[in-house]
């Protein structure tokens, strides 16, 4: 009976404790404080990163497009297949692979794209080759029947890999001029931050470029580097198309765009 009595009491003693404090809290004072947080805006320019090692800033060889904005391109390939003999053969040319003024090895071509809009609203990179290959000198000489094609093709990022943007399985074969090529599409919710799409991989597409004696042939640009020929990147040329000893070059759009919303 006496523990029964002592339990009984604690608890009348607990309820007598709570219900003075809630009277203390129903007399007292309060007052709202605020939190606040300001996201800024987020255009200013993303350094080209390693396309395998994305932790790591690069300083790329050579020319490369850009542009800016919170959704936008970092870098665009500028695409040099080198010189070559003139053929009266079917014949496919390589690219040469990505090469860097700092120590990163040679890579595969890619394209980056940096998404600061915190939307995730999704996007779309695609590719259109606005026109055939022709001559500098005079746009009538054209490589007829020419077709440039993209393979390989794979997303990387520092980013974690379930909000990666899809890729387009299959080889990029453009043979109609003006014709707009989906690369990638990151969809809503996904491809925030900068992420890279390398045609190829150091590992597995690229063979170094040799000179008739096995020696590497180098690239003075890159200070020297061996050069590299990318073959997820290539340009079939007709053994009947007409050739001239001269250059010829192409116009490439690369599109990033904002995903179509739903109406």
């Amino acid at each position: 009976m006496n523990v029964n009595k002592k339990i009984f009491s604690l608890a009348i003693l607990a309820c007598l404790i709570g219900n003075a404090r809630i009277a203390e809290a129903e007399n007292g004072q309060t007052i709202q404080g605020k939190g606040t947080i300001e996201y800024e805006k987020h255009d200013w320019e993303t350094k080209p990163l390693d396309p395998e090692k994305p932790e790591n800033e690069v300083e790329l060889s050579g020319e490369y497009g850009k542009t800016t904005g919170p959704l936008r391109l970092d870098v665009i390939p500028t695409l040099n297949f080198g010189q070559v003999a003139i053929s009266s053969e079917d014949k496919t040319y390589h690219v040469n692979a990505q090469l860097f003024k700092d120590e990163t090895p040679a890579r595969g071509n890619y394209v980056q794209v940096t998404d600061t809009r915190g939307t995730l609203a999704g996007w779309q990179l695609a590719v259109k080759q606005e026109k055939q290959f022709v001559s500098q000198d005079d746009e009538k000489a054209e490589l007829k029947g020419a077709i440039l094609s993209f393979d390989k093709q794979w997303a990387n990022s520092t980013f974690d890999a379930n909000y990666a943007p899809k890729i387009a399985k299959d080889t990029i074969k453009i043979d109609q001029m003006g014709t707009t090529y989906p690369v990638a599409t990151a969809e809503v919710g996904k491809g925030s931050g900068t992420w890279t799409i390398e045609f190829g991989s150091s590992e597995a597409t690229l063979k170094e470029v040799l000179n008739a004696d096995k020696t590497p042939v180098t690239d003075p640009i890159s200070g020297g580097k061996p050069m590299y020929k990318n073959q997820a990147i290539t340009l079939f040329v007709p053994g009947k198309t007409k050739k001239e000893p001269k250059k010829y070059q192409t116009v490439l759009t690369w599109t990033i765009s904002e995903l179509p919303q739903n109406e």
